[in-house]
């Protein structure tokens, strides 16, 4: 369920900072009223958080011109997928 943002409308409310996150199902109406303090609110826009698969498959990746590296130690990085060089060290100054 997607979390909705609530602003006071027309007045400032020192209860509930501003605004007012609320979890609703998607098919829910707008609140009209603050569940908090009760006081008269609207829906407003926020930034949306989308999260995409979480298995990455690098050699799909690869397929579409990418390289993969994967941490290996401290300032060391080892290909995982993809065309490039086996590992890349960085040194003290931080450059690789």
């Amino acid at each position: 369920m997607p979390i909705y943002e609530y602003e006071p409308l027309g007045h400032d409310c020192l209860m509930c900072e501003g605004r007012v996150e609320v979890i609703q199902d998607v098919g829910a109406e707008p609140l009209e009223f603050c569940p908090y303090c009760g006081l008269e609110v609207r829906r407003v826009i926020s930034r949306a958080s989308v999260q995409m698969g979480r298995k990455t498959d690098y050699d799909k990746a690869a397929t579409r011109g990418y390289t993969t590296f994967r941490r290996a130690g401290h300032g060391t990085w080892e290909r995982v997928a993809g065309e490039g060089p086996e590992t890349i060290q960085r040194d003290d100054d931080g450059k690789a």
